[in-house]
C-alpha cells in the first residue's frame, strides 16, 4: 500500500497536521468502509508508522460453541488458522482481504478520511491562533452583517470584528482593509455572543474574534510602532480608552538615558500621531508614571491643574483618590461628558486598585477646611 504512505506524508506537508491525527482518521475511515460492505463485531485496523502497510481485522474470542458469529469463533476454526496452541478465551484477529471492501466501502472511507483530516486541520488552525492571542493581525472586509458584525478575510481563517467591538464612528466597505487586537478564538460564535444570532455557519470554523476597541489593541500598536516600547527602554505601565475619543497611557522608562513620554510621543506627534490616525483620531495623552498613586492620579488628570492629591482608604477599607482643583478647572478635570474623570479612573484602578477618584473644585475643599477647624476647636 505505497500509495497510502504517499498520501498520509503528502496531507501531514500540506496540512501541517501531526501524522498520529492522519493515521487516527485512515483508520475510522477503513472501520466504517468495512462496516459499510457489510462486516460486524469489533473491527481493529492496523497500520505501520509509514502508513505504507494495513491490514483490518476482526477480534473474535475463543469458543467451544459458537453463539454469537460476529463477536466468536469455534475452537476448531481458531485452530485451523492459528495453531494448536489457541485455547478458549483467547483473542484472535482474522484479516479482512482489503479487495472485499469494494468501491462504494472505499468512497465511503475516502469521506470519513476528508472529514477527520478537515476537522483535525480545523483543529490545528485553533490551536495556532490560540497562541496568538493578544496580537495585531490585518485582513480584508469580506462581509458586514444586518447585526453589524464585520467578517473579515485574514488568509485561512475569518475573523470577526463584533459591532462592540468597534469603534463607534468607524464605517467599514467591502474590501477595506482592517487591523485589530486578537481578543480570542472560538469554535461556537452562537454561544460566545449570544446578542444577536448571526448565521456565521456560511463560513467554517474556528473563528478569530478581534477587537479595536481593547485597551492591549493600543498597547500592541505602541509596541510595533514605537522602537523604545518594542526594544523594553520603555515600558507601558497602563492603558485607559474611550475608544475614538481619547486614551491615557502611563509608561515608564527602564533606563535613564531615555524620556518615556518624549519617546512615545516623538517630534512633532510623529509616532503617537499615526497610531491616533489607525484609531480614527483617539486622542492619545501619554502619562509619565509614578509608583505614588496620588500622583500618578495628579498627572493623569491632565490638562487640568491639581493643587492636592491624597490617596486613602474608604470606611470599606477600599482605596480611593481624593483630587482638589481650581473652581475653574473642575469641568476641565471632569472633561465632556465625564471622559477625562472616567479614563484616569480607568487608569489608577489597573495602577493600584484603587476604585474611586473624587475630585473636588478648591471653594468647596476650604469650606470642608474651615467646618473641620471649628469642629476641632468646640472639642
Amino acid at each position: 500500500m505505497e500509495s497510502l504512505g504517499k498520501t498520509i506524508e503528502l496531507l501531514c506537508k500540506e496540512k501541517g497536521i501531526s501524522k498520529e491525527d492522519v493515521l487516527e482518521a485512515v483508520k475510522v475511515g477503513i472501520i466504517n468502509a468495512a462496516k459499510k460492505a457489510g462486516y460486524r463485531g469489533n473491527l481493529v485496523v492496523k497500520i505501520d508508522e509509514d502508513g505504507k502497510d494495513f491490514g483490518i481485522y476482526q477480534e473474535k474470542v475463543v469458543v467451544e460453541e459458537v453463539k454469537d458469529p460476529d463477536h466468536e469463533i469455534s475452537l476448531e476454526e481458531a485452530r485451523e488458522l492459528f495453531g494448536e496452541e489457541v485455547k478458549p478465551g483467547d483473542k484472535v484477529l482474522i484479516e479482512i482481504k482489503t479487495e472485499e471492501l469494494g468501491r462504494i466501502a472505499a468512497k465511503a472511507a475516502a469521506q470519513v478520511i476528508h472529514d477527520k483530516i478537515t476537522e483535525a486541520e480545523r483543529r490545528a488552525l485553533y490551536d495556532y491562533f490560540k497562541e496568538k492571542i493578544g496580537d495585531v493581525i490585518s485582513g480584508t472586509v469580506k462581509e458586514i452583517r444586518r447585526n453589524g458584525d464585520i467578517i473579515v478575510d485574514l488568509g485561512r481563517v475569518v475573523g470577526i470584528l463584533p459591532k462592540e467591538e468597534q469603534i463607534p464612528k468607524e464605517k467599514y466597505r467591502i474590501g477595506d482593509r482592517v487591523r485589530a487586537l486578537i481578543y480570542d478564538v472560538v469554535f461556537d460564535y452562537k454561544r460566545y455572543n449570544r446578542r444577536k444570532p448571526s448565521r456565521i455557519e456560511d463560513y467554517p470554523p474556528p473563528y478569530v474574534i478581534l477587537s479595536r476597541t481593547h485597551p492591549k489593541f493600543l498597547k500592541r500598536l505602541m509596541e510595533i510602532e514605537i522602537p523604545e516600547v518594542a526594544d523594553e527602554l520603555v515600558e507601558i505601565k497602563a492603558v485607559a480608552r474611550e475608544p475614538g475619543v481619547r486614551a491615557k497611557v502611563a509608561v515608564d522608562s527602564k533606563v535613564d538615558y531615555v524620556d518615556p513620554v518624549g519617546a512615545c510621543i516623538g517630534v512633532k506627534g510623529s509616532r503617537i500621531l499615526p497610531i491616533s490616525r489607525e484609531l480614527s483620531g483617539e486622542k492619545i495623552e501619554i502619562i509619565r508614571w509614578s509608583d505614588d498613586i496620588a500622583e500618578l492620579v495628579a498627572r493623569a488628570l491632565s490638562p487640568a491643574e491639581v493643587i492636592q492629591s491624597e490617596a486613602y482608604e474608604d470606611e470599606n477599607g477600599e482605596l480611593r483618590v481624593e483630587v482638589v482643583v481650581p473652581d475653574d478647572q473642575l469641568s476641565l478635570a471632569i472633561g465632556k461628558r465625564g471622559v477625562n474623570a472616567r479614563l484616569v479612573s480607568k487608569l489608577a484602578a489597573q495602577a493600584g486598585q484603587v476604585v474611586g477618584i473624587d475630585i473636588i473644585k478648591e471653594s468647596d475643599f476650604r469650606k470642608l477646611e474651615e467646618l473641620e477647624g471649628e469642629f476641632g476647636e468646640e472639642e
